[in-house]
């Protein structure tokens, strides 16, 4: 409705003749009076729909494409990394294949030899590492650039923002490995890749296994602001007991039944089988199941944890202390 002002300087209706601005019998009530009276005649506003459960998903979806599209552009900035992490790879895998003449076969089960057993150990250590120090690491950046306080307030939950800050760390691995599996074939490990969707389900399952641990040792930091010596022991004490280096079988009795209790056994184990034998999800269930009770368990615990540590922050004011 378009006021106009009468020359008395009372607000009058250009609508309406009769709604003066004066408290007369024409004039319109003034104050919160007047605009409830107004409002009393109008039909009542019509609602939209409720707005559905999927637009949280939404959310949190353009807030994974945000975050990755961030660190992607981050890491193309920074392209001689790219080739620094590439040189190593080769210089580790050169290292590895070298190494493998002086290991007996004998040694243990191990398929497709040292070099394939020790090839593709690591390539899933690096997993490990991205876990438990990818994520701390994105925490402790977020810190010192004093965005954790913005990301912790957006609507997404805080512990799927932790997780999306590091799907290019887990994305990044997993090039890495494909790359270190690829100079050993160049250096003469022979695949026998005969299901290779086998790996698609393996990944997600691995994947996920590590990120309760990693999400742990980032709640940890951000309690106590150092996550050391609590993961390099935890990556040190993976990778004695994870199959990595030898087979679990040549330790003793009691390190040997731990080692059944760690997600990277079941990883490589899958992953050799995938790779080096044949293998596909029918033969794999007994991994697959052992990687989705890790999942199960320790993606809640790590989430509830998460929140618990951010709750004590916010309250100590430990958010923008590093």
């Amino acid at each position: 409705m378009v006021v106009q002002r009468s020359p008395s300087g009372q607000g009058g209706s250009a609508l309406h003749p009769l709604a003066g601005g004066g408290e007369g019998p024409g004039g319109a009530l003034p104050g919160p009076r007047g605009q409830a009276a107004g409002l009393a005649g109008r039909p009542p506003r019509r609602r939209g729909p409720p707005k559905p459960h999927g637009d949280a998903a939404v959310k949190l979806l353009r807030v994974a494409a945000a975050v990755l599209i961030r660190d992607l552009r981050l890491a193309l900035s920074y392209r001689l990394n790219f080739l620094l992490t590439a040189a190593a790879g080769v210089f580790s895998t050169v290292l590895w294949y070298y190494l493998s003449a002086f290991v007996s076969p004998k040694a243990g089960p191990v398929p497709g030899g040292y070099f394939g057993y020790v090839v593709t150990g690591t390539a899933l250590l690096g997993y490990v590492h991205a876990a438990l120090h990818g994520f701390s690491r994105r925490l402790r950046e977020e810190q010192t650039t004093g965005t954790l306080e913005i990301l912790v307030s957006s609507p997404a939950p805080p512990w799927g923002l932790l997780a999306l800050s590091s799907l290019w760390e887990m994305g990044a691995r997993t090039l890495e490995a494909a790359f270190l599996l690829a100079v050993a074939g160049l250096l003469g490990l022979q695949v026998q890749v005969a299901h290779p969707w086998a790996l698609v389900p393996l990944g997600i399952l691995t994947v996920t296994s590590f990120a309760g641990l990693g999400i742990l040792a980032a709640s940890f930091l951000l309690i106590f602001q150092r996550g050391e010596p609590v993961t390099p022991f935890v990556g040190g004490l993976m990778a004695l007991l994870g199959g990595v280096f030898f087979p679990p079988e040549l330790l003793p009795p009691s390190l040997a039944f731990l080692s059944r209790l760690v997600p990277l056994t079941w990883a490589v184990e899958g992953l050799r089988g995938v790779l080096l034998e044949g293998k596909g999800t029918g033969d794999l269930g007994g991994v697959f199941a052992a990687l989705g009770l890790f999942t199960a368990l320790l993606l809640p615990a790590s989430f509830a944890f998460f929140t618990f540590a951010l709750k004590v922050a916010r309250r100590h004011g430990l958010l923008t202390k590093y």
